[in-house]
C-alpha cells in the first residue's frame, strides 16, 4: 500500500514535469523495477525540515542601566547584562572616550594627536589620515587573534571615568605596542609579512560563522566587516583619474609613525623625524623605532643626513639611499642643528 501511494505521487510529478497524461506517466514508471520507484521524488515534510533550525531565534530584553563589572544578572532578572561602553560615560571629554573605543575610535584619536599639519591641510596629511582605517583593522586583528591584548573592561572604565587620557593610554599600551611591533616602514617586510597577515585575516572575517551572542558583538562584527571591505577595495584595481587601472592602496607607513610617537611619549626615546647624532659622529634622522615587549625603543631605523645640493645648500637633508638599523646605544643624542 505504501509503495502504491508513492507510485501515484511519482506518477503525478512525472506527468506534471514531462507534460504528459497521468496514465502515460504511470505506465512509464511501472515499466521500471519497483525498487526504483519505491522512494518518493519529493521528500516528506519531516525530511525537508531537517536542515532548518529546530527553533526560531529568540529575543531577550537587555538591562536598561549599565551593569557593574561584577554583575551576575541577579540585579535584573529576565534581562541580559548591558556591559559598559566608553560612550556610556557622557560627562567625560570626547577625546578620552574616543581613545578608549576599539577599533575605530582609538585609531582616529591617534591620527588626530600625532599626524602633523601639512601645507594646505591643517589637520595633517590627507593621505595619512586616510590610513586611519588600516590601524583600526590592525587593532581588530590583534584583539581577535590575541584576546589577552584587549584591555580589561573594569580597568578601562576606571581610566575613562577619571577623565584621564594618560591612564587610558596606559591601559591600551599592550595593544599599542603589539601594533607598533607588527607594523613597519620597510617595504620588503610590509609586502612579505604584514600584508599577507592582513589578507589572511580578511579571509577569516569573510567566512566567520561564529554565533553572535550580544548586540555589542554584532556591532563589532559590523565595524570589522566594513574595515575588511575597505581593505579589499584598497587592493582592487579601478580606473583612476588618468584613465589607468590601478589599485588605490593605502599609506601603510603612517600608522607606524603614530604608534612610535605615542610610545616614545610614554617611555622616552626618539620619535619619528627626530634628528640625532650617532656615537661615531654621523648625523641622522629617525624614521622608525623597533620595540620590545616593554620599555623604550631597542633600536632605530635611521637615514643618514648629508649636505644639501639642490636648492638646500647649507642644510643637512636625509639621504635617499641610506637605510640602517642601529641599536639604541649607538645613538648619542639629539642633533643640535637647524633643519
Amino acid at each position: 500500500m505504501t509503495t502504491d501511494k508513492h507510485l501515484k505521487r511519482a506518477a503525478r510529478e512525472l506527468a506534471e514535469r514531462e507534460e504528459i497524461s497521468y496514465t502515460a506517466a504511470r505506465r512509464r514508471l511501472t515499466a521500471t523495477p519497483e525498487a526504483a520507484v519505491s522512494e518518493t521524488l519529493t521528500p516528506p515534510p519531516a525530511a525537508a525540515e531537517t536542515d532548518q533550525e529546530p527553533t526560531p531565534p529568540r529575543l531577550y530584553p537587555i538591562a536598561r542601566a549599565v551593569c557593574a563589572a561584577e554583575c551576575d544578572g541577579t540585579a535584573h532578572p529576565g534581562a541580559l547584562c548591558r556591559p559598559w561602553q566608553p560612550e556610556d560615560s557622557k560627562h567625560i571629554r570626547y577625546e578620552v572616550r574616543r581613545a578608549a573605543k576599539l577599533p575605530n575610535g582609538r585609531a582616529g584619536e591617534l591620527c588626530e594627536r600625532f599626524e602633523p599639519p601639512a601645507p594646505g591641510y591643517s589637520g595633517g596629511s590627507f593621505f595619512a589620515r586616510e590610513a586611519t582605517w588600516l590601524l583600526a583593522l590592525v587593532y581588530a586583528m590583534l584583539t581577535d587573534q590575541h584576546p589577552e591584548l584587549r584591555p580589561g573592561r573594569a580597568e578601562l572604565r576606571a581610566a575613562v571615568e577619571a577623565d584621564d587620557q594618560a591612564a587610558v593610554d596606559a591601559v591600551m599600551e599592550p595593544l599599542d605596542r603589539a601594533a607598533a611591533r607588527l607594523l613597519t616602514k620597510v617595504p620588503d617586510r610590509w609586502w612579505g609579512e604584514v600584508k599577507p597577515l592582513l589578507d589572511a585575516y580578511a579571509d577569516f572575517v569573510e567566512t566567520d560563522d561564529r554565533d553572535v551572542l550580544t548586540w555589542q558583538e554584532a556591532d563589532e562584527r559590523h565595524d570589522v566587516g566594513r574595515l575588511v571591505d575597505k581593505w579589499r577595495r584598497a587592493w582592487t584595481e579601478s580606473r583612476n583619474h588618468n584613465g589607468y587601472m590601478e589599485a588605490p592602496g593605502v599609506l601603510w607607513l603612517a600608522p607606524k609613525g603614530w604608534l612610535d610617537d605615542l610610545l616614545v611619549e610614554q617611555h622616552g626615546g626618539h620619535g619619528d623625524g627626530a634628528r640625532v647624532r650617532l656615537t661615531d659622529g654621523r648625523p641622522a634622522i629617525v624614521y622608525a623605532a623597533e620595540w620590545n615587549e616593554a620599555g623604550a625603543p631597542v633600536a632605530y631605523r635611521i637615514r643618514e643626513l648629508e649636505p644639501g645640493r639642490h636648492g638646500n645648500i647649507g642644510k643637512l637633508v636625509p639621504s635617499l639611499t641610506s637605510d640602517e638599523l642601529v641599536p639604541r646605544d649607538q645613538v648619542a643624542g639629539k642633533l643640535n642643528d637647524v633643519a
